[in-house]
This record gives structure tokens, sequence and C-alpha cells, in this order.
């Protein structure tokens, strides 16, 4: 999850970001690194973030999950919502079932109404929670009721729940 806007604890740390923001929108990552990681040095959480996302991804170094864990375990610990999915999804990635959902229900905690998502997906699938197609479209329907998730969220959302409702007919 890449973070665009948050508080900012200078207005140097903020054009800073701005800067870096704009650079990794225009392609130029290795420049979109170089300020992301003054900010970091300089405690900007959403710095911090989104290097765990460039180490996550592999973009313009090199793929380093542990680094990634790194970064978005510093995010999250100073209140970057976004930074819980992240780890969760980490947790996915090796197989850490328990930690993974966990994680994905911090994220809910905390406001991120998108990992009702991954916690819905769970549901259907029974990874790491016992199977159940009614508990998969309750996580749709709080995602279609929340006014706190991306757009594409909530399309996703929109047609699994309605292909869960086409299943239940048959």
């Amino acid at each position: 999850m890449r973070k665009t806007t948050t508080k900012r604890a200078t207005d140097e740390n903020y054009k800073r970001f701005v800067e870096a923001d704009a650079a990794w929108e225009r392609g130029d990552l290795r420049r979109a690194f170089e300020l992301f990681s003054q900010g970091a040095e300089a405690g900007d959480d959403s710095c911090w973030l989104n290097l765990g996302h460039f180490f996550d991804k592999g973009l313009y170094v090199k793929k380093d999950k542990k680094r990634a864990m790194y970064w978005y375990s510093r995010a999250y610990r100073q209140g970057e919502v976004g930074a819980a999915n992240n780890i969760a999804i980490l947790h996915r990635e090796n197989r850490d079932l328990n930690k993974m959902i966990w994680w994905f229900r911090r994220a809910i905690a905390l406001g991120d109404h998108d990992a009702w998502w991954d916690i819905g997906k769970c549901y259907e699938t029974g990874a790491g929670l016992p199977k159940s197609p009614r508990k998969a479209a309750l996580c749709y329907r709080r995602i279609l009721a929340s006014e706190h998730v991306t757009e594409f969220t909530w399309e996703r959302a929109k047609r699994r729940l309605a292909k869960l409702v086409r299943d239940e007919g048959r």
C-alpha cells in the first residue's frame, strides 16, 4: 500500500515527501527512493511506509522482504494505519496464517477497512479461518457500507458479493 498523505513533522519533510511522491509518479524511482530515504532519516513515518513498499516490491532496489518488514514495522509503531495491512500481507507470503489474520484484524481495528477484503477472501478460501461464504459476504457488505475504503476495493467487494449471492441461490 502506497502512502501519499500524512501529518508532517516539518515543512521540509512535507516538501521532500511531495517531491518523492511526484518522482515516483513520473517513474523516477531512483530520485523517489533517495528522497524517501532522506525523509526516513528525518523520522517521517510515511517515508518509512514507502521505503517498505520499495523493498517489498523491488522498486529501484533489490526485493528484500526483511527490510520491507523493518520499514513497515517502524511505520506501524508511529501510527501509519496502512502498515498493519502490509505486515499482514508479508505474513501471508510467509504462510504464517495466524499472524496474517491477527494483522489484518489489527488493520481493521485501526481503521483500514480495505483489510475487510482480505478477511473476506480468507473466509471464502478457508485460508487461516474456517471456510464460510456467509462470513465472507458479511465482510464484503462491511466494505460496501464503509466510507473508508478505496474505490478499487469497493468494486471488488461488490463483484464478489454478487457472485456469492448468485452461488447461494443455486
